[in-house]
């Protein structure tokens, strides 16, 4: 990937599904350093020191799975019940904005200044998924 970089073939290389340990070594020991992480990041699995050190590293974050485990639960690996979607937290956060639970965890995820990539092939989805951007969450 270094030599496409060197080519000219490709402006950035990044990383996908990496921890902190590993990352490091990679910026340790590359000639090019990623300009991109991806990974699964939620309000059930918040990542803090891993985009922490990206943010240090002066590497992007790009969010998957915003929503939690929704793909487990269709492979009967967790239930509805241990997702995002459904957290009573969330649930009360967004009926207090008068929005949706999964509206609230992709605002979190942009306000903490992570990319996300919400999946969805429903439009009426897709128009939930980016009107985002006409509120604020608190710290609190």
């Amino acid at each position: 990937m270094e030599e496409l970089v060197a080519e000219g073939l490709v402006r950035n290389i990044g990383c996908s599904n990496i921890g902190p340990t590993l990352l490091r070594d990679v910026c340790n020991y590359s000639k090019v350093r990623p300009a991109v992480l991806q990974v699964e990041v939620h309000p059930h699995n918040t990542q803090d020191n891993l985009v922490k050190y990206c943010k240090q590293q002066n590497i992007a974050v790009t969010a998957y799975s915003s929503f939690g485990g929704g793909s487990y639960v269709e492979m009967g690996m967790c239930k509805e019940a241990e997702t995002v979607l459904v957290d009573p937290i969330l649930q009360e956060i967004a009926t207090a904005h008068g929005r949706t639970a999964p509206q609230i965890a992709l605002r979190w995820a942009v306000q903490r200044g992570t990319a996300i990539i919400p999946k969805s092939v429903k439009p009426e989805r897709m128009v939930e998924n980016i009107s985002l951007f006409d509120f604020e969450l608190t710290e609190e």
